[in-house]
């Protein structure tokens, strides 16, 4: 009560300060206004605090449910979840990353980041625990082998491949290792991962080759680069960066002398003499030969003709023999009206000079070629 007064006394006092007199009607409607103001702001500042304090204790109670349920094997968070089998879920949130066996109810793995599973549906698959990998089986959830390898790829063909202390390993189902004699690791290999029995290795003299799953030799290790492709074919370059294709037992297709193999549903390639070829899968030839466009040639003749538009005579052109036709390349080549090819794309330049004879110009010069394609002279 002795507080309450107090107050009143001391806004009376503040009041008088600014010249508020309490007798008047106008002095008494303001002091009701002030009253109720500060009851307001008091109100205000109680309805603020009581609901930090709320929230406070609504944050400490979902915190200590977080941690219950972070803690609580029985547990499944109800989002971040991705099922990676019928029976199994990896679920990965900010603070929190687990396997779990809904049929079992319990989880089977902790600190599981991120998994990936094989493209032959191989019943293990690979995890990681934010720095070292390990296997798991996607059916059950359960750890078969734990994390402690610095680098893992998926298994296939029933192997998986290892890295740890920069040497590469194989591993069976159960985790057992395979080779008695580590292979050197390399990150030319874009994925150690077998195809048909067979895996890009590299060996002690630093060169890749295709080894199988017992650690021997298929391909020696004598190219710079190997890659496997979708087709389940490999593509191989040689130290100087040419080229070649082994299919997949790893037997040649074609060696190592191109500058461009490119492998769709066909495979195409780039000959030394600039003609672009089209083959098969199995290395037949389809196509010895692709070009763009075929163009007429023409020449000027003995003979002449009034011009159209001027008061002068030009020579009348007549019809080469043979015409020149356009690779992807944009290099030229002889071919007759029959589609028969007589030269290869060698030329950047052809045009005729009479009815069998072309000029043909390259980087090197310039030479004379007759209808079969012989050369006659070289251009002075």
């Amino acid at each position: 009560m002795k507080k309450n007064n107090a107050l009143k006394r001391a806004a009376r006092w503040a009041a008088k300060s600014f010249g508020y007199k309490s007798e008047t009607l106008f002095g008494k409607i303001m002091w009701r206004v002030f009253t109720i103001s500060a009851a307001i702001v008091t109100l205000t500042l109680a309805v603020i605090i009581v609901c930090l304090v709320a929230g406070w204790v609504v944050d400490y109670v979902d915190d200590a449910e977080a941690r219950r349920n972070k803690k609580d094997p029985c547990y499944l968070h109800p989002y971040g979840n991705v099922y990676v089998s019928p029976f199994v879920i990896h679920h990965s949130s900010y603070d929190c990353h687990y396997l779990y066996n809904v049929k079992t109810g319990r989880r089977t793995a902790t600190d599981v980041y991120s998994v990936c599973h094989s493209d032959d549906c191989d019943s293990l698959s690979f995890y990681s625990d934010g720095h070292k990998r390990g296997y798991f089986n996607r059916f059950t959830g359960e750890v078969v082998v734990p994390a402690r390898y610095e680098k893992a790829w998926v298994y296939s063909d029933g192997v998986a491949c290892v890295m740890e202390n920069s040497e590469m390993q194989f591993l069976d189902h159960s985790g057992k290792t395979l080779l008695e004699k580590p292979f050197p690791y390399t990150p030319k290999i874009n994925t150690y991962c077998f195809h048909h029995g067979l895996c890009a290795m590299m060996g002690d003299n630093e060169r890749i080759g295709l080894t199988d799953k017992h650690g021997h030799w298929v391909v020696d290790p004598e190219y710079k680069q190997i890659d496997h492709l979708s087709q389940g074919l490999w593509k191989v370059w040689d130290k100087y960066g040419c080229e070649g294709l082994l299919n997949a037992d790893g037997n040649e297709i074609f060696p190592c002398r191109y500058f461009n193999i490119e492998v769709d549903d066909c495979v195409t390639l780039i000959t030394d003499d600039h003609r672009e070829q089209i083959y098969d899968l199995r290395g037949v030839l389809i196509n010895p030969c692709v070009y763009q466009e075929v163009i007429p040639m023409e020449y000027d003749t003995d003979q002449f003709e009034a011009s159209d538009y001027y008061d002068v005579y030009n020579r009348k052109p007549g019809a080469a023999h043979l015409m020149k036709y356009l690779t992807s390349e944009h290099r030229f080549g002889l071919i007759d009206k029959d589609g028969n090819i007589l030269t290869p794309p060698l030329y950047d330049c052809i045009y005729a000079i009479a009815a069998d004879r072309y000029v043909c110009e390259d980087e090197h010069g310039a030479v004379i070629l007759d209808d079969k394609g012989l050369e006659r002279q070289k251009k002075l």
